[in-house]
């Protein structure tokens, strides 16, 4: 199942809409049936979840989230398998914009202030998981 479609049930979430992909998977806005809450799921892409490697990559995700604890780092709430095997993430929704949009809709550059605000949350969070022993790195195949 490379994309999941709008309305389509995973569990207890109906999926509302694709959010964006990026080089291991796809996330989509869902809400639990049942509680009404808005969550994302991160859903690893076929070609990648082939790989045995890449897989437990994905897995390690939810672990490093939880183990992290920081508050800029969206927390795991749930992870599973869809019908054909592909694995996916819960996480929190957050609402606002990304930074790729933000950038887009300045239409030239950041105010630097604005630029070391967001480069000073990073290095915590970067700080943060590195005293836990974990390596943050997107990969590919």
């Amino acid at each position: 199942m490379a994309t999941l479609e709008e309305n389509a049930v995973i569990g207890p979430y109906r999926i509302i809409r694709k959010l964006g992909q990026g080089g291991m998977g796809s996330v989509y806005e869902a809400l639990h049936q049942t509680l009404g809450r808005h969550v994302a799921i991160k859903v690893l892409h076929p070609e990648i979840a082939r790989n045995e490697e890449f897989a437990m990559r994905f897995a390690n995700e939810a672990r490093a989230s939880n183990i992290v604890d920081h508050p800029d780092v969206v927390q795991i709430t749930d992870h599973g398998q869809l019908p054909d095997g592909i694995p996916y993430i819960v996480m929190e929704f957050l609402k606002g914009e990304s930074l790729g949009h933000r950038i887009e809709h300045l239409g030239g550059p950041m105010n630097p202030s604005e630029v070391a605000f967001i480069a000073l949350q990073i290095s915590d969070v970067l700080a943060v998981a590195h005293a836990k022993g974990i390596i943050h790195r997107e990969q590919t195949l």
